[in-house]
């Protein structure tokens, strides 16, 4: 993947980020609610020697005291000062607990260490840190005097007694959160480009292309609703009837053996917007002065007939089956040069209907009265039905929805189309949502 296509998935699975994120943030902000606050306290002690007499003396026992500040802090985690700290304090606590709540750490190129105490409470903190720098102190003092007695070697002097804590520690909102955020941006993102990886759902023009193998001929911006007339009067539509027009452009321009007269409109599955496309290139194409005749064959699903306002009334079926005549079927609507077939009531199956040579016949017929003949058929993965009836076109259009029809369903329909021997015009990507 080009750095194009991780921009694409993140703008794509947008919401996927921002659920990793916010999930993040919330796991942080409960693990920080849900853990115990603790206080840090800290006493500092300087160490230093006894008995400089010159300049040089005092350096030496510079050096001697620094050198020295290393293994008083190794006494002032140990067991020993522990054991003190808990008879001074009168705890009830093991020497090992409070070993762990110490910390004891020389301050680089200094002479001094800092005991640091980490409590769930504030006095207890403060308290314990003094006393083990208390009982460092001494024991130092203690070590550090020969046994003969007399002044010590070095001392170790509490010069910083440790305050009470103002505020705990821990936990750190801020910083938890940031964190949070961070690792659930992270995450997200991710997964957004995991979900695009794994996802074979077309969602441009060019996946279109790619998945079918045709060109596109163009792309239908989504709509609000569903009305064949809503797809050029009013100015909330103009982009949807230029789409049409774009795509009629492109089929009365082509340059075949045989003029596209007859078009069968499929699509891969049900609700991927046949309906609309055959509605809307009927509509533009009737602009333009031809007379065009829209066929519903779409015994399944088809509300070609609701969409004009129409009821219910004989249609294809009793036509194909020899109960009405063209005249009894075809029905004029209110735009010009626009008449359409409704689906009637169908008591065989279509299959057995769209198998009889009559179909042939009807398309025929038609020609006679309409230059065109616009047929929206049955989804193709669900039955042969879309395939027979492009068996009587010139040409058909595929449509597939972006965001919803796969690229095998693309192929797969493309190739159970060419069973048929007609040729597939191209594809129409519909539902396209217009960026603001």
């Amino acid at each position: 993947m080009d750095i194009r296509e991780y921009f694409a998935a993140w703008r794509t699975y947008w919401v996927t980020v921002a659920l990793c994120a916010l999930l993040a943030v919330g796991a942080a902000a409960g693990a920080s609610a849900l853990s115990s606050p603790t206080y840090v306290a800290t006493a500092r002690l300087f160490i230093s020697t006894t008995g400089a007499g010159s300049i040089s003396d005092a350096y030496q026992g510079s050096l001697f005291s620094t050198g020295r500040v290393a293994s008083y802090a190794g006494l002032a985690v140990g067991k020993q000062v522990a054991e003190r700290a808990i008879d001074e304090l009168g705890l009830t606590i093991s020497p090992e607990e409070v070993m762990s709540r110490v910390t004891a750490t020389a301050v680089t190129g200094s002479v001094l260490l800092d005991v640091t105490v980490t409590d769930t409470d504030p006095v207890s903190a403060r308290d314990l840190a003094n006393s083990i720098a208390s009982q460092t102190s001494q024991l130092v003092q203690e070590l550090e005097t020969s046994k003969t007695g007399g002044t010590p070697s070095a001392t170790a002097t509490v010069a910083g007694v440790a305050d009470l804590p103002a505020a705990p520690s821990t936990p750190r909102w801020g910083r938890n959160l940031v964190f949070g955020l961070f690792g659930g941006l992270v995450l997200g993102l991710a997964a957004a480009v995991g979900r695009s990886a794994l996802d074979s759902t077309v969602r441009t023009d060019d996946d279109i292309e790619a998945a079918a193998g045709v060109p596109v001929l163009g792309i239908i911006p989504r709509q609000k609703k569903s009305s064949a007339e809503s797809l050029l009067v009013g100015p909330a539509y103009p982009a949807t009837a230029e789409a049409f027009r774009e795509i009629r452009t492109v089929i009365l321009a082509s340059k075949t053996t045989t003029p596209h007269r007859t078009i069968v409109i499929a699509a891969p599955a049900a609700g991927t917007g046949s309906t609309t496309v055959a509605t809307g290139l009927s509509v533009v194409l009737a602009e333009t002065g031809r007379s065009v005749a829209l066929v519903d064959a779409d015994f399944r699903g088809g509300k070609i007939p609701t969409l004009f306002g129409m009821g219910p009334g004989r249609g294809l079926s009793e036509l194909l089956s020899g109960k009405a005549s063209l005249d009894d079927v075809v029905v004029p609507t209110d735009l010009d040069n626009l008449s359409i077939i409704g689906t009637g009531a169908a008591k065989e199956s279509s299959s057995a209907l769209f198998g009889r040579v009559t179909m042939t016949e009807m398309v025929k017929q038609l020609h006679e009265y309409f230059e065109f003949v616009v047929i929206d058929a049955p989804p193709v993965m669900c039955s042969a039905d879309a395939a027979v009836l492009a068996g009587v076109a010139d040409g058909v259009l595929l449509v597939a929805q972006l965001g919803s029809t796969t690229s095998g369903d693309l192929r797969h329909s493309v190739g159970k189309l060419g069973l048929s021997g007609v040729h597939v015009l191209g594809c129409v990507g519909n539902s396209h949502r217009r960026r603001r």
